[in-house]
């Protein structure tokens, strides 16, 4: 369905993404993994082309994918981590300007409109402009703006963001389901279990293959980084006592020819490396002066934009409480 050959992207001295090799076939549904800046996101924005690449190309079906191939374009849907929509634009205006980008007829994208709002819950929402959406409406919003096309490939970067739980179940269920194909970036670990069958781990710019969900990933991963380390004692062990060897004996006419052997063994050897530990953030919270027992309190509240979102809330918070704010999207939590 879709491959890249030799992609690079090169942003000023550095590259995000090098000589990257991949295909990817109907029923592979992927899980993109890998340390923050290790490419991720760059791989997705050029598979979309929302990037250009440096060199290389992409294939879909043997044809060279480009921005100006809509066809081909329309077999892919991306849903980004931003939220790449107009905010003047209402959800419908949102729809129907993504469907006439890729030439689908009026009556698809209104039938297909009418559908996938009704999915996500969103109908009742059809004509508030993006500005006034919660964010979990808006990650909703472009779930259905990547899907109205019906893509081939989907191409998902941390798609529960910003989703309550019972619409992370309905997208669990719906790539459960799908018959073709997507890549999937995601923290949500439970959720890329569910729903991913191949795992392809971006490290160091080398990309490897593992089959299976990202519990078999970790085990596999974990035996492989072991074996390597192993082998890199062994080496430098074995570096260690021939570099001796040549420095006592080099010097020797009766131990000059056994030097010289193990000097070109030294030579010829294909060191291993090891990957150099990136560091872990670490977080320092300054405090101020201890608070009071309680610190705060309200007394019919209410919230909301042009209209009300909540009824009159009577709450408080002391020192020491920790508070998890729950509820559906779209209910008021942010505001």
């Amino acid at each position: 369905m879709i491959e890249t050959k030799n992609l690079t992207k090169t942003f000023d001295n550095f590259t995000a993404v090098d000589s990257l090799n991949l295909k990817i076939e109907t029923g592979e549904f992927f899980g993109l993994l890998g340390p923050n800046g290790a490419g991720k996101t760059t791989t997705i924005s050029l598979l979309s082309t929302l990037l250009l690449p440096t060199k290389g190309e992409i294939l879909i079906d043997g044809q060279k994918l480009t921005r100006n191939r809509p066809d081909l374009k329309r077999k892919i849907s991306v849903i980004t981590q931003e939220y790449s929509m107009r905010q003047d634009m209402n959800m419908d205006e949102i729809m129907e300007y993504q469907g006439r980008l890729y030439f689908m007829p009026r009556k698809e994208i209104k039938h297909r409109t009418e559908e996938l709002l009704e999915f996500c819950d969103l109908i009742k929402f059809r004509k508030r402009t993006v500005r006034k959406l919660s964010g979990g409406m808006k990650r909703k919003l472009m779930v259905c703006r990547a899907l109205l096309t019906d893509p081939e490939i989907l191409l998902l970067d941390e798609p529960t963001n910003y989703l309550d739980e019972e619409h992370i179940t309905w997208l669990k269920r719906y790539l459960q389901d799908y018959e073709n194909a997507f890549i999937l970036i995601s923290h949500d670990i439970p959720f890329l279990n569910e729903v991913v069958n191949i795992i392809y781990h971006m490290e160091n710019q080398e990309l490897n293959r593992y089959v299976g969900d990202y519990d078999h990933f970790q085990e596999v991963y974990a035996v492989k980084k072991a074996q390597l380390e192993a082998a890199y004692r062994r080496q430098q062990q074995e570096i260690s006592e021939l570099k001796d060897f040549v420095a006592r004996n080099k010097a020797r006419v009766s131990t000059r020819n056994m030097a010289m052997s193990r000097q070109k063994k030294l030579d010829k050897m294909d060191v291993i490396e090891l990957a150099a530990e990136k560091p872990k953030p670490e977080f320092h919270f300054r405090y101020g002066r201890t608070p009071g027992k309680m610190l705060f309190e309200t007394h019919d509240l209410v919230t909301g934009y042009d209209e009300p979102l909540s009824k009159p809330l009577n709450f408080s918070m002391e020192r020491g409480q920790k508070i998890a704010l729950v509820g559906t999207n779209g209910i008021g939590k942010t505001t």
